[in-house]
């Protein structure tokens, strides 16, 4: 089996990639899916939210970006820009609705909500059943480890979530970490969405802060780590456990049982990961001293993994900053 059977190959070059097959080994298909129920305070702890600012947007945008609606119809507006006939149409191109039909769904329908400028979302629901939900931000991104350069917009992909409020039989222990149900399969078709609508706000790219090493599977064929110590320790992580799969190294994370070569546990922290759109600012970030890095470190990094019945040992754990 391979590493990546468990997984969609989401957001794959950042393009159209409509009519691509994902992975036939996959019964449950998405990985980012069905997130445990916490309040938006909770989801936001530890992730850094700096980079955002709300009045170079709203200037970006024309100023339409504080609108949340038409005032005479009361249509919630994505961005400002995007109506929900609009929406509709995009994710009916990008072959969301024929696959969501293929599944036995045909009583579903979009709704937008304007929650504040910067916290926009896109569902589609069949009943009482939230079978899509996106949360998206734009986001003026702060280049850190580049001083000096200015700061870009990207599309923030701050939330996304699938479920299959139909599935029936499956194993619990199928379910990755912060999963309730199985997802639907369909990230090729979401990437494709995504993608229409970073290009459709003038975004130079997306990014995405992934919670969980399984989320960071999902991306990483076409978003890399913003720090390149960050990505040679994903890159390590999958050279040395490649054999032991996705959903066994992320619930491996979540309890404990990542070690270093010294004996230390290693926790799953969140970082940036970037899809970059603009040739300029990808010549920059991904650089040839990026990669340099990357190996450098790669050759000094072991990852090794208890078993489950193998006690972590008692000693700080060490993040990855």
């Amino acid at each position: 089996m391979s590493f990546l059977s468990d997984t969609d190959k989401w957001f794959s070059r950042f393009r159209n990639r409509r009519g691509e097959q994902a992975d036939s080994e996959s019964a449950d298909g998405d990985v980012v899916e069905q997130p445990k129920r916490r309040s938006d305070k909770d989801f936001e702890i530890g992730l850094d939210l700096s980079d955002l600012d709300q009045a170079e947007l709203v200037e970006d945008l024309g100023g339409h970006l504080n609108i949340p609606g038409d005032p005479v119809t009361g249509d919630v507006r994505i961005f400002g820009k995007f109506r929900k006939n609009e929406i509709e149409e995009l994710m009916d191109w990008s072959g969301i609705f024929e696959e969501l039909r293929r599944k036995g769904f045909d009583d579903f329908q979009v709704d937008l909500q304007y929650l504040s400028e910067l916290d926009q979302r896109i569902f589609v629901k069949e009943n009482d059943h939230v079978l899509i939900h996106i949360r998206l931000k734009l986001a003026n991104f702060r280049f850190r480890l580049h001083p000096g350069a200015p700061r870009k917009k990207f599309l923030y992909i701050d939330w996304l979530m699938t479920a299959n409020p139909r599935a029936r039989n499956f194993r619990p222990e199928r379910l990755f970490p912060g999963q309730d149900l199985p997802g639907l399969g369909i990230f090729n078709q979401l990437s494709d969405f995504i993608a229409n609508l970073a290009i459709g706000v003038g975004a130079r790219g997306a990014f995405n802060i992934p919670e969980y090493f399984h989320d960071a599977m999902l991306f990483h064929r076409q978003f890399n780590f913003y720090d390149p110590l960050r990505e040679a320790f994903f890159r390590a992580v999958i050279r040395d456990l490649r054999h032991q799969g996705a959903r066994r190294i992320s619930r491996a994370f979540s309890e404990g049982r990542i070690l270093d070569l010294t004996g230390k546990v290693i926790e799953w922290t969140p970082g940036e990961m970037l899809s970059i759109l603009s040739p300029e600012v990808e010549e920059m970030v991904w650089s040839r001293e990026y990669f340099t890095r990357v190996v450098r470190e790669l050759k000094r990094i072991r990852i090794r993994m208890l078993d489950e019945s193998e006690k972590a040992p008692v000693n700080p754990t060490e993040t990855r900053d």
